[in-house]
């Protein structure tokens, strides 16, 4: 009878792995700067480590009060804030994009705060990983891709429907939706583009 063996990894050993496979299957290469901080990201995430504190009457702070704050705030706070913002925002859109369908604040809201918190701090040198927070911003979506295949393969989230897939391609262009739909036998073709031209 074989006996099972249990390996105990830490959350940044489980992440690296699996943010190398995502990276491999979807031939994604990055900066190893840029990836140290993807996988230490996805791990903070999980460990639950703090965010700002939210304003009264929230569960958690909302993107937009957190920006707001951030305009407001001394050089080093602004820092942290953008830093946050662009943290959760990314964390969100990855793990959580078809949590995100058919509400008032959806994935591109997300993408279009979390990239424009990282450019501020890509410009701005702010907290000494200007290259980091640049390259985190011009490929937003592609590291949300990288996390929504993490997040499928750790079993955090539940499996998505083709359909859902399919908006979430319509919605975002994503390039690793429209893999996943061509695995699935479904060739997307961009709104208003008639098959039959």
């Amino acid at each position: 009878m074989a006996k099972e063996t249990l390996v105990r990894a830490t959350p940044v050993e489980f992440f690296r792995e699996q943010l190398a496979k995502a990276m491999e299957h979807q031939r994604i290469s990055t900066s190893a700067f840029t990836e140290y901080y993807l996988v230490n990201l996805l791990a903070a995430c999980v460990r639950g480590d703090t965010l700002p504190q939210p304003e009264p009457g929230y569960d958690e702070m909302p993107l937009a009060l957190m920006y707001a704050r951030a305009l407001h705030a001394s050089q080093l706070e602004q820092a942290r804030l953008l830093r946050a913002l662009g943290d959760t925002a990314l964390f969100v859109a990855g793990f959580f994009a078809d949590s995100l369908n058919r509400k008032a604040v959806d994935l591109a809201y997300y993408r279009s705060l979390g990239g424009f918190a990282y450019a501020r701090l890509g410009e701005a040198e702010l907290l000494g990983l200007g290259q980091v927070f640049n390259e985190l911003a011009a490929r937003f979506m592609e590291f949300a891709d990288l996390f929504s295949e993490v997040s499928e393969q750790s079993r955090l989230t539940s499996n998505q429907s083709v359909v859902r897939l399919y908006e979430r391609w319509v919605q975002t262009g994503s390039r690793r939706a429209a893999m996943l739909l061509a695995e699935q036998g479904i060739a997307p073709l961009p709104p208003g583009e008639d098959l039959l031209q």
